[in-house]
Parts: structure tokens; C-alpha cells; sequence
């Protein structure tokens, strides 16, 4: 009988998802920009963009988490310190998406603010 029951509390607790790790205090904020957004750029405008779209964050070859900028190019991931690669995704509108990752080192302390830039391929 005692058997029956540390089954039913092994199912109960995989269903739960098991425990969970705590949210990390640390990890990435800031904006991802794609350029040239125009074949000539000027003094007087700007040549890059914010834009939306999915990107995985790798790291040893193994995604480790995804997160999706908004339209204003703005995001949040939530990592543990470390060396990481942002590799965006198919739906970015960029040359070459896969082919443009981007290694970026998250501190001890808080949110590491960065700037992910893209090209557009447009010459």
C-alpha cells in the first residue's frame, strides 16, 4: 500500500513539473536594431530600425532559452551570468538570419543592458 502511494505522488509531482529553479536576478535588456534600412544614408536620418522578431539564446551549441523583441526593438531575458550566442530567428528581417549570431556576455549583477545590431543587406 505504501508503494501505491509514493506513485501516486511521483505522478502528481511530475505533473506539477517538478521543482523548479528560481527566477535569475541577471540577464539581458535592450534593443535590437537592423541597417542599412535605406541604400543611402543621411546625416539628417536615421539608417538603422528597432524591429520585432524571435531570437534563441545558446550557449555550448544548446539553446538555452528564446525571447521576442517587440516593435520597438525592445526585450528582457532572464540568464544566469555567462557567455551566450542570440541567434535570430527565421522571422527577422534580416540577411541571412541563422548566419548573423551575435555572442554576448551576461554580468553578475543585474540586467546587462545591450545593443544587438543587424544587417539588412541592403547596399
Amino acid at each position: 500500500m505504501a508503494r501505491r502511494y509514493v506513485v501516486v505522488l511521483a505522478a502528481a509531482f511530475a505533473a506539477c513539473g517538478g521543482p523548479t529553479a528560481p527566477t535569475p536576478t541577471t540577464g539581458l535588456t535592450g534593443v535590437v536594431v537592423r541597417g542599412p534600412v535605406t541604400p543611402v544614408c543621411q546625416v539628417e536620418a536615421a539608417c538603422d530600425a528597432p524591429f520585432a522578431a524571435t531570437f534563441s539564446v545558446d550557449q555550448n551549441a544548446r539553446e538555452i532559452s528564446q525571447f521576442h523583441s517587440d516593435a520597438a526593438g525592445r526585450f528582457t531575458v532572464r540568464l544566469q551570468p555567462g557567455a551566450y550566442t542570440i541567434v535570430p530567428g527565421p522571422d527577422a528581417p534580416i540577411l541571412a538570419p541563422q548566419s548573423q549570431a551575435k555572442t554576448v556576455q551576461v554580468l553578475p549583477s543585474g540586467l546587462t543592458d545591450v545593443r544587438l545590431e543587424f544587417d539588412t543587406g541592403i547596399r
